[in-house]
């Protein structure tokens, strides 16, 4: 045996208490299996003495055979258990001689890879709902925006309205003078003015009719304004609100993309490099 195969038997302990993964460890020559140390729990059973070519396509064979190093990641078809193994060739001068393979459970990053990948679709799912909801509450914003420009117009309208009351008021109000006027006058002129005094009476109620309803008009309308007035205060505290959930949203969205980078770098972490 080459000593610098044997040296590295000798070491077989050294190099498995290297790794803080459980790991078995193959030393093997160009032609055979030459020490197998299996690990607590990894072990592919591998046979001391057995031919290298029965291992065609594993990491320990292409590390013989192209005389570079190599790691690779493999499946549980093979040996019953997906694992990471890594291979490095022992070379004499320029020409190769044996190699050195340690083998470690691939259990951990499946599971980190699948945690990731979870992460990532339940970030996205997150992330689509957050946006969903951000443009809900600003189409909820602008709909309250045009409600409270409604509102507005419609005191606007109903300032305009008062006006015309007012109008009415003062024309009842100088109605019922004439009509006073009216009765003094037909009271003077005695029975010549009998007629004249109902007349006047009439302009007199008239004038109190149109009084009382420009009244009723002014109450009806100022409580219609006051109406107006709570709805549009909500409608602007809602906006306020829906604009500050959208805003939080943004955030939550951007802090949800902060999470995607992360598992995004578990899956580069993951990612097992030859």
């Amino acid at each position: 045996m080459h000593p610098k195969i044997q040296a590295v038997i000798d070491s077989i302990d050294l190099y498995q208490a290297t790794y803080s993964e459980d790991a078995c460890v193959i030393v093997a020559d160009t032609e055979r299996v030459l020490a197998y140390k299996p690990g607590k729990h990894v072990d592919l059973k591998v046979g001391i003495g057995e031919s290298v070519h029965t291992y065609r396509g594993t990491a320990t064979e292409i590390a013989l055979s192209s005389g570079r190093f190599v790691k690779e990641e493999r499946s549980a078809e093979g040996f019953g258990m997906a694992y990471i193994a890594s291979a490095q060739p022992i070379f004499d001068g320029g020409q190769v001689i044996g190699v050195l393979s340690a083998i470690i459970s691939n259990e951990k990053m499946d599971n980190m890879r699948l945690l990731a990948t979870e992460l990532s679709s339940t970030v996205e799912e997150m992330t689509t709902t957050n946006e969903g909801l951000a443009t809900a509450s600003m189409d909820v914003s602008k709909r309250l925006e045009e409600l409270s420009n409604f509102s507005e117009s419609m005191a606007g309208d109903i300032e305009q309205i008062n006006v015309i009351v007012n109008l009415v008021k003062d024309l009842a109000m100088k109605s019922k003078i004439l009509g006073l006027n009216a009765s003094i006058e037909a009271a003077r002129s005695g029975e010549h003015g009998r007629g004249f005094a109902v007349v006047a009476s009439e302009i007199q109620k008239m004038s109190q009719s149109s009084t009382d309803s420009a009244d009723s008009i002014t109450r009806q309308l100022e409580s219609i304004k006051q109406s107006i007035d709570q709805v549009n205060a909500s409608a602007n505290q809602i906006a306020a609100f829906t604009q500050q959930f959208a805003e939080s949203m943004h955030e939550l969205t951007d802090a949800y993309k902060g999470v995607n980078n992360t598992a995004e770098k578990l899956m580069h972490i993951s990612e097992i490099k030859g």
